[in-house]
């Protein structure tokens, strides 16, 4: 006797769903939670070589609150002429890296284009070098590239999981390294494109290796936001946040179409005297004003206290835009992310001093400053937005809103050039983001391996 026949699932296209979601939120954690313990291996080795090279030059950049506090050391070389090494091993380190940071290389990944043999680790290793030697670029480069790394090389291993992980390992890593997952996931999302537009169904494996990275990084180095401002305003903080919008948006438009202009006078020269003139500028940094080196968050934290007078926050303010602008020119390794919450980290500070009647807390105008930095120069503004949320809280937003979405609509997306696309070690690509309009949607069931259509 043959059995009745089965009655038709009520919401086929529910079961589908399912089957195909399970597998993709189990790998999405394991990538999550693998690419958070190499990055964490990845920076007990960048201190690890950090310190001595500090201890050498005579001076050691106070860290974040969120990883070891504010803690500094300044003696200057033995010998001043030990700072004239850096000019030489960035021009070594330049040999090191392919030029191709985490946007190009998840460019690559996106469009299904395999990058250059060894670029993962190069870009990795060139960048936690010049970070070790006092870069002012961010350590989101290196350590999201090897989220990006990791995640590819799982996305080609497990095809049938229909991909996506490339997007869960580098947000475990700009979770990492921002301690913020929330906004991590958002930034690998929304970095590729000039508009408002991420990868809509590259949102959910990067949220869960966002989070499942943190969880495992949190472990080794805390869970507390890198800079733990705890802001409170209300609505009359609408007009400050507009103007801090407004002044973001001019100090970083001067940053990028600066580095651009920067980028193409130092075109003809070799690209590892490129990177000596930069570790040429950090050895005069050295000597000079040692607080401009390095990734500068530490100093935003300081900037937020009585210890700094205007004078001499306008003063470390132009020096990290001044380092930043030859960084950028020169087409340093790492990622411009930190610098730009550095940058109006600082701006936001010295706001709060220099703002009268209407004023607010340095720490709300800070993070606001920085936020709005950030959206203007990542072109990610939910990612800016729910930054400012996991360091400050919700709080902040009728100060941050408007300076985040001022910001991001006054400063000029930077158009793609075809040096940056295709990058060479003779030509390498800015770090700033390669971002273009979404390609068209490839079809579902073509059984490709690589990250799922936005």
């Amino acid at each position: 006797m043959r059995p009745p026949p089965q009655a038709p699932a009520p919401f086929p296209w529910w079961e589908e769903g399912m089957r195909s979601t399970g597998p993709l939120i189990l790998y999405s954690a394991f990538t999550g939670a693998l690419a958070g313990l190499l990055v964490a291996l990845l920076n007990r080795f960048l201190r690890a070589l950090a310190e001595p090279l500090g201890l050498l030059f005579g001076y050691l950049p106070p860290e974040a609150p969120g990883e070891g506090g504010l803690l500094q050391a300044f003696t200057g070389p033995l010998l001043w002429p030990l700072a004239l090494l850096l000019p030489p091993l960035f021009a070594l380190t330049s040999l090191l890296g392919t030029g191709q940071g985490v946007a190009a290389l998840l460019r690559a990944a996106r469009e299904g284009h395999p990058p250059p043999r060894l670029a993962h680790p190069r870009a990795v290793l060139g960048g936690v070098l010049q970070l070790a030697l006092y870069s002012p670029m961010g350590r989101e480069g290196p350590f999201g590239v090897l989220g990006l790394w990791l995640g590819s090389a799982l996305d080609r291993r497990f095809p049938r999981v229909g991909g996506g992980l490339a997007f869960a390992g580098l947000a475990a890593g700009l979770g990492a390294a921002l301690h913020a997952p929330v906004a991590g996931a958002l930034l690998a999302t929304e970095i590729l494109y000039p508009s408002l537009l991420l990868e809509a169904r590259a949102l959910t494996p990067a949220l869960i290796g966002a989070l499942s990275g943190f969880a495992v990084y949190g472990a080794l180095f805390g869970y507390t936001p890198l800079l733990p401002f705890r802001v409170e305003v209300g609505l009359e903080a609408i007009p400050l946040g507009l103007l801090t919008g407004l002044l973001a948006a001019a100090l970083t438009t001067l940053w990028t179409e600066g580095g651009r202009f920067l980028e193409g006078r130092l075109r003809p020269l070799a690209f590892p005297l490129r990177h000596a003139l930069l570790g040429l500028a950090l050895a005069l940094a050295l000597l000079l004003l040692p607080e401009a080196l390095g990734g500068g968050l530490g100093w935003v934290a300081i900037a937020t206290t009585p210890l700094l007078p205007p004078s001499s926050l306008f003063l470390l303010l132009l020096a990290k835009l001044l380092l930043l602008l030859l960084a950028q020119g020169v087409r340093a390794y790492g990622a411009p992310y930190t610098p730009a919450l550095v940058l109006g980290g600082l701006l936001g500070a010295l706001l709060a001093d220099l703002s009268g009647p209407l004023a607010l807390p340095p720490d709300a105008l800070a993070l606001a400053g920085g936020a709005a930095a950030l959206a203007g120069v990542a072109r990610a503004p939910f990612a800016a937005l729910a930054l400012s949320a996991e360091w400050g809280g919700y709080a902040a937003l009728p100060l941050v809103l408007p300076a985040v979405l001022l910001a991001y609509a006054l400063t000029p997306a930077q158009e793609e050039s075809p040096r940056e696309a295709r990058a060479t070690p003779e030509a390498p690509p800015s770090e700033t983001p390669p971002q273009s309009e979404p390609p068209l949607p490839a079809p579902e069931a073509d059984g490709s391996s690589g990250t799922p259509p936005g």
